[in-house]
């Protein structure tokens, strides 16, 4: 019995990749903040906040507010906004935790 619905497909082929154009920083940053603000009312139901401080590189500085400075689970909530950075950017990012001033 011969098989007739061999592909030849290659998955890594330039016509399966998708090609993003680079964002500006302006572009980058408003990414970011949005999807920072989708995030809050998550933490501020908590007691907690988030802020952006500043974009160097792949660097994201954050500053936690409210509740979340004395959090255990502070650190489990930086990942979790890495990873919908990450997402939304389409990129590698490192989300550091601002000093509260």
């Amino acid at each position: 019995m011969s098989n007739s619905c061999r592909h030849n497909i290659r998955p890594h082929s330039n016509s399966f990749i998708r090609k993003l154009s680079p964002m500006n920083a302006p572009q980058k940053i408003a990414l970011i903040n949005s999807t920072l603000q989708e995030l809050r009312p998550g933490l501020q139901r908590d007691g907690g906040d988030i802020e952006l401080v500043d974009v160097v590189g792949d660097i994201v500085k954050v500053r936690l507010s409210g509740a979340c400075t004395t959090c255990t689970l502070a650190g489990q909530t930086l990942g979790g906004v890495r990873r919908k950075l990450m997402a939304a950017l389409r990129e590698p990012v490192r989300v550091v935790p601002a000093p509260i001033d």
